[in-house]
C-alpha cells in the first residue's frame, strides 16, 4: 500500500499537516508533544475507521484539536484514499486491490500500523494470522487426509469436519466437548470417575447365580391363573355383596311401605275434597275480582254484556218485549260481576285477598295430597316386588377365598420378582458394560481428535510450514537493518537471539516489533509500516534502521515507512534518496530538509 499524500487538520496535537510522500520513507521528527504521534494515531484512524485513543463513537469529540469544531484526515493511497471525520466518526475507505488481495493486507494492517500488537496477541491470534498470510492453514480435503493418518474414525471425521470452517481452535474445542460428554456419559453409565487405563477393562458386576428359566414360566402361569381366579370371585363377591343389600334394604323398608300404602284410600278422598274446595274458592276469587274491577273480563258473556248496555242506550220510551229481555239480562251480569262500566265494588275489594289466600293454602293442600298419593302408590309397587334373600354367610365365604388367594399371589409374585430381577440385573450389567466401552470408544475417539486438531497437532505440522517463510522474511528484514535476528518458534513464542520477548529492554522490544511488521508487511503484500518511538534506538542504531528500510524501499518490499521519532534537529537523509525527513512542531510541519549525518 502506496501513500501517496497526508492531509490532517485539527486532530487531537495535530492544528494542519499537508505533505506529499514522494519517497517510499516518511520521517516525521519533533521534539515530545510535537504532535508525532498524533499525526500516526490520525493516519491509523482513516486507514482502520477508529484511533487508538478513543473506544466509544460517543467519545469521538474528544479528537478534535483544541477549540476547533471539527477535524479531518484524508490519506491518498495509490488507487485509492481513506478519510476519516471527527466527531462525526465518518470513515471510507477505497483501494484498486482485488477482495482476495485486499483481505491478506487487511490481517496485517493493524499489527503494521502497530509493531507491538504482534506481541501483545495471544499465541492462537499469532498462529491464525500467520496461516492465513502464508497460505499455510491447508486445505480441507489435506486435513481430513492428516486425521485419517492419525487414526481417527470416519465418524468422527465426518463430525469434526464442518468445525474447521470456523479454524482449529474451534475444531478443537468441540472435539473437546464431545471428549468431555463421552465421559461423562462413561461416569453416567459406570458411577465412577472416568480413567482410559480403568475403562478398557471394566465390566459391570452380575448376579453369579444363572438364570432359571424354567421356573420363572412355571411361576408366571400359576400367577396368571391365580389373578384370573380373584377376578371372578371378585365379581361373585360385588354380586352377593349388592344382593344381600338390597335385601336388607328392602326388609327394613317393609313395615314403612305398609304403612304408606294403607293411607292410599284415605288420602285419594282427602283429594276429592280438597279439590272441591279448591274449585269454590277459585271460582269466588274470579267474581270478587271481577267485581273490584281487577279480573279480565274477557270472553264471549262479558263481551255480550258490553253489547247489550251499549244498544239499551237507544231505546224508544216505550221499550219493547225485546228491550225488556235484554235489560233483565243485562240486570242479572251486572248482579253477578258487577256494573259494565262499574270502577270496583268496595265489598268485594274487602274480601279479594282473604279469598286468595284460602284458594293458595287449598292449592298447596291439593298439592300435598297427591304427593301422599305418589308415596302410597309407589310403596304399594315395592310391596308387590319379589326380592331375592340375600346370604351373609355366601359374601363371608367368597371374602375368606379372597383373602387366601390373595396371599398365594402376593407370595408368587415375590418369588418371581425375585427371579426376574436376577435375569433383569444380569441383562442391566451386559447393557452397562456394552454402554460403558462405547462411551470409552466415543472418548478415545474424540480425544484423539482434540490431540490432532489441537496447536500440537495438525496446526504445528502446518505451522511449520508457515514458519518457513516466517523465519526467511526475518532474516533478510534482519540483515537489511543490522539488527539482532527475530525468531518464533512453535508454540509462537518469540525470541531475539536466545532470549524471550519478556526478558527484553525497551529498545531491543522495539528492534523485535519493527522487524516482526516489517516480515507481515511484506507477507501479506501491504508493504505498509508505522514505526513510532523511533528515538529509543541509540544513533548507531538509528542510522542503521534507516539505511535499512532504505535498502528495503530500493528492493521493492517496502512501498510505505512511515517513521515517528523524537530529535533536537531534523536528520540529513541526503545520502539516502528513498526517505524524506518533515519537523514537526506545535502540531505543523515547520521544515522538510536535511543537515549533515543521522544524529539526535
Amino acid at each position: 500500500m502506496k501513500i501517496t499524500g497526508i492531509a490532517i487538520d485539527n486532530i487531537l496535537g495535530v492544528a494542519q499537516v499537508d505533505v506529499a510522500t514522494p519517497t517510499p520513507v516518511t520521517v516525521f521528527a519533533g521534539e515530545n508533544h510535537a504532535g508525532k504521534s498524533s499525526i500516526r494515531e490520525a493516519i491509523r484512524a482513516a486507514l482502520l475507521g477508529m484511533p487508538e485513543r478513543v473506544l466509544k463513537k460517543k467519545d469521538l469529540g474528544m479528537l478534535v484539536h483544541d477549540d476547533a469544531k471539527g477535524g479531518s484526515i484524508v490519506v491518498d493511497i495509490d488507487g485509492g484514499q481513506a478519510t476519516f471525520v471527527a466527531p462525526g466518526g465518518k470513515h471510507e475507505l477505497s483501494h484498486g486491490l482485488t477482495m482476495a488481495a485486499w483481505e491478506r493486507q487487511a490481517l496485517a494492517l493493524p499489527y503494521c500500523l502497530d509493531p507491538a500488537a504482534f506481541a501483545r496477541a495471544s499465541a492462537d491470534d499469532r498462529r491464525q494470522l500467520l496461516f492465513a498470510l502464508t497460505g499455510a492453514s491447508g486445505k480441507r480435503e489435506d486435513i481430513v487426509a492428516a486425521m485419517r493418518d492419525r487414526g481417527l474414525t470416519a465418524a468422527v471425521i465426518e463430525s469434526v469436519t464442518p468445525m474447521l470452517r470456523a479454524g482449529f481452535p474451534a475444531a478443537a474445542k468441540f472435539a473437546e466437548e464431545r471428549c468431555r460428554d463421552a465421559k461423562a456419559s462413561w461416569k453416567a453409565v459406570t458411577g465412577e470417575a472416568y480413567g482410559h487405563v480403568k475403562a478398557e477393562t471394566w465390566t459391570a458386576p452380575a448376579p453369579s447365580a444363572p438364570v432359571d428359566e424354567a421356573a420363572i414360566a412355571k411361576l408366571q402361569d400359576k400367577i396368571d391363573g391365580l389373578r384370573g381366579r380373584i377376578a371372578a370371585e371378585r365379581t361373585k363377591l360385588g354380586a352377593a355383596e349388592q344382593k344381600l343389600k338390597t335385601w336388607l334394604a328392602a326388609e327394613e323398608s317393609r313395615e314403612a311401605d305398609q304403612k304408606a300404602f294403607a293411607r292410599l284410600h284415605a288420602a285419594q278422598e282427602k283429594l276429592a275434597r280438597d279439590e272441591a274446595e279448591l274449585q269454590q274458592w277459585a271460582e269466588q276469587v274470579q267474581q270478587l275480582e271481577q267485581r273490584t274491577g281487577t279480573g279480565p273480563r274477557v270472553g264471549l258473556v262479558h263481551e255480550l254484556a258490553f253489547a247489550v248496555s251499549h244498544l239499551l242506550a237507544f231505546v224508544a220510551p216505550e221499550p219493547t218485549e225485546d228491550d225488556r229481555r235484554a235489560e233483565a239480562a243485562l240486570a242479572a251480569y251486572e248482579a253477578q260481576y258487577g256494573a259494565v262500566d262499574a270502577q270496583g265494588d268496595p265489598d268485594a275489594a274487602a274480601k279479594l285477598p282473604e279469598a286468595l289466600r284460602a284458594r293458595d293454602l287449598m292449592q298447596r293442600s291439593v298439592d300435598n295430597d297427591r304427593r301422599d298419593i305418589d308415596a302410597a302408590r309407589a310403596a304399594g309397587a315395592r310391596l308387590e316386588q319379589q326380592v331375592e334373600r340375600g346370604s351373609q354367610a355366601e359374601v363371608d365365604g367368597i371374602r375368606e377365598f379372597l383373602r387366601a388367594a390373595e396371599d398365594e399371589l402376593a407370595q408368587d409374585t415375590a418369588a418371581l420378582n425375585n427371579l426376574q430381577s436376577g435375569k433383569q440385573a444380569a441383562a442391566q450389567a451386559q447393557s452397562r458394560t456394552e454402554a460403558a466401552a462405547s462411551a470409552h470408544r466415543d472418548a478415545q475417539g474424540w480425544q484423539a481428535a482434540a490431540d490432532a486438531l489441537s496447536p500440537a497437532g495438525i496446526p504445528a505440522d502446518i505451522l511449520l510450514r508457515s514458519l518457513g517463510p516466517m523465519g526467511r522474511t526475518l532474516t533478510w528484514v534482519a540483515q537489511a537493518l543490522n539488527f539482532p535476528r527475530v525468531a518464533i518458534i512453535d508454540d509462537m513464542d518469540i525470541y531475539l537471539g536466545q532470549r524471550p520477548y519478556a526478558l527484553l529492554s525497551a529498545s531491543e522490544r522495539w528492534r523485535v516489533d519493527a522487524q516482526i511488521a516489517l516480515a507481515l508487511a511484506e507477507l501479506s503484500g501491504l508493504k505498509l509500516v508505522a514505526l513510532d518511538e523511533f528515538g529509543i534506538l541509540d544513533l548507531a542504531s538509528r542510522a542503521d534502521c534507516i539505511a535499512g528500510l532504505d535498502k528495503l524501499a530500493e528492493a521493492g518490499r517496502i512501498e510505505t515507512a512511515l517513521v515517528f521519532g523524537t530529535f533536537k534537529k531534523l536528520p540529513n537523509f541526503a545520502s539516502f534518496p528513498r526517505v524524506t525527513g518533515h519537523w514537526v512542531e506545535d502540531g505543523r510541519i515547520t521544515e522538510t530538509t536535511a543537515v549533515e549525518g543521522v544524529a539526535a
